[in-house]
């Protein structure tokens, strides 16, 4: 499933206490999703490492009370003094066999020897699949009952989107994305020690912020998305750098865009530049442009729109907007 409806299974879920497992590959965004849906619902998360534990980690250290050993519950488990609370149990395939049996008890009975999960704590664990050869083990199957499992699924409109509504992503980025697809957003060889992954990108996006020498550049990329992307994302950035401005293009389009030699790439980060800078003083100007530019097809209008609004959802009040809607409908508005 995709992100916005694996948030909402979660939120359906979390509602109803039962404990959920959200499967997918390296790096494509589960721990984030699950940190969102408790800040939304207003719950406390507890962000636990299965990989770190030792059984022993979870029973907590014993001491002896009235000549009896009773055990102090580590302070990672939720107390009734506490606010509800999302015990998030991540990376749980890469704990050891030993430290999955340990959390029989904690899922199911909501109990860990003398310890109990206080009523307003819920489960949710994540982690990645056996096949992404990221050091997990196989889950047991009788742990594995115990939960709902879900599995998320890359997707990189859903991904550009975030990136926009967010601003953790720079254009250029959010552009090349928007070019090329899902096959680069997540390109992962289990056989590489480096893949192009949604979190890979966000790095990039940072690493790009810094404006790196051009000379660094290829080791410096290669080293975060792989070295069959980096030079074509390279390329790409740019051609984007010597993009004229935006005032420039609208005042003079048919000349700007011959000596452009109008190609896919270039229209999708004039399009990219397009939505970033819409706003209401100018949406009217930019969607004619989009509108009438005849080598612009009507998908990239859409696309515009669509990213423009995911920014700014005030655009949709304009007039323009409106318009637009009610003229595309046919295509996606």
């Amino acid at each position: 499933m995709k992100a916005k409806q694996l948030e909402k299974s979660l939120e359906k879920l979390i509602s109803i206490k039962q404990p959920c497992f959200i499967w997918g590959g390296v790096g494509v965004g589960k721990s984030e999703i699950v940190h969102k849906v408790a800040k939304d619902m207003g719950y406390r998360i507890e962000d636990v490492r299965v990989a770190l534990l030792d059984p022993v980690d979870l029973r907590g250290v014993p001491k002896v009370e009235d000549g009896r050993t009773v055990f102090c519950p580590p302070v990672f488990l939720p107390s009734n003094e506490q606010p509800k609370t999302l015990l998030f149990l991540d990376e749980l395939p890469q704990g050891s066999p030993s430290v999955q049996n340990a959390l029989f008890q904690l899922i199911k009975d909501r109990k860990l020897g003398e310890y109990t999960l206080p009523e307003d704590t819920v489960i949710v664990s994540a982690g990645n699949r056996v096949q992404d050869k990221a050091g997990a083990n196989r889950v047991n199957t009788a742990l594995g009952d115990r939960f709902v499992h879900l599995n998320l699924d890359v997707c990189h409109q859903e991904w550009i989107d975030w990136g926009i509504k967010t601003k953790k992503i720079k254009q250029e980025v959010l552009s090349f994305i928007s070019w090329q697809g899902e096959d680069y957003l997540y390109n992962f060889d289990k056989n590489a020690s480096v893949n192009a992954t949604p979190r890979a990108w966000e790095y990039t996006s940072n690493v790009l912020a810094t404006d790196p020498d051009s000379e660094i550049e290829q080791e410096l990329y290669a080293g975060i998305i792989g070295e069959g992307i980096a030079p074509e994302f390279i390329a790409f950035v740019r051609r984007f750098r010597n993009l004229p401005s935006v005032d420039v293009l609208l005042k003079n389009p048919e000349d700007i865009l011959q000596d452009l030699e109008l190609k896919s790439d270039m229209i999708y980060m004039i399009v990219g530049v397009l939505a970033k800078n819409m706003n209401k003083d100018n949406i009217q100007k930019y969607y004619e442009f989009l509108r009438d530019t005849q080598d612009i097809q009507d998908e990239f209008l859409v696309m515009a729109m669509t990213m423009a609004t995911a920014r700014d959802e005030s655009l949709k009040k304009t007039k323009t907007y409106i318009d637009y809607e009610i003229d595309y409908q046919d295509i996606g508005a």
